[in-house]
């Protein structure tokens, strides 16, 4: 007579997640980077500082400080958990470092400014764990994606401050503030779509067993 036969998913080793997947967290790991030492200048104080009347001494913990220890705190959600869930990390990550840029282009005082330094810590702590974390689950290139990272990271925090300045000096602080908030859109509209992708790509697949018919036929079974 005939037996059912049952069906097994495609089995689906671990093979770590696409390289494409890295885009929308890194490129928002490079801005959080470029974010870091953009209100900075190596010619004297910044045009940001002055518009703002901060001291030196304000400068350094709002500007400074308060974005490495806001990227302290959100790094290790970012590693932990980042190679599991990367868009639901990433997407909120640029959504914190968005609202940070706006605070930061619009605001009246240091008050918001230390806000918006904050958040933009946070996002970009989040981004850099979640980067980190992907890149470690990678089975192949993981050297280099690492280095390539790495060296654009370097080059954002050391331009930044030559490009801030010199947009600062010709625009307003606040013009490089909103194109940085132009670029973390861009960012967020990636990794949300990116993400979809590999939602839709992670549906398992049914298929059945190597004998036997997929389903059982209709009608009354024959002894």
């Amino acid at each position: 007579m005939y037996v059912p036969t049952p069906t097994q998913h495609d089995p689906r080793p671990d093979a770590g997640p696409p390289w494409w997947l890295l885009i929308g967290p890194g490129f928002a790991a490079l801005i959080g980077l470029f974010l870091l030492t953009v209100v900075y200048r190596f010619d004297g104080r910044a045009t940001l500082q002055i518009e703002l009347g901060m001291s030196n001494q304000a400068m350094l913990l709002s500007g400074l400080v308060a974005y490495l220890i806001a990227a302290a705190i959100a790094f290790p959600a970012g590693l932990v958990l980042g190679a599991r869930f990367p868009t639901a990390l990433t997407v909120p990550a640029l959504c914190l470092m968005l609202l940070g840029v706006v605070l930061v282009a619009f605001t009246p005082d240091s008050v918001l400014f230390l806000v918006g330094r904050a958040l933009n810590g946070l996002g970009a702590g989040a981004a850099i764990g979640v980067t980190v974390a992907l890149i470690r689950r990678l089975r192949t290139g993981r050297g280099a994606a690492a280095g390539v990272t790495a060296g654009l990271g370097v080059v954002a925090l050391a331009t930044a401050p030559l490009l801030g300045g010199l947009v600062s000096d010709a625009l307003g602080f606040r013009v490089v503030y909103v194109v940085a908030a132009v670029f973390v859109f861009v960012a967020l509209v990636v990794a949300g779509i990116l993400g979809i992708v590999t939602l839709a790509k992670a549906k398992p697949a049914a298929r059945p067993m190597p004998y036997g018919a997929p389903y059982p036929p209709q009608g009354p079974p024959h002894a």
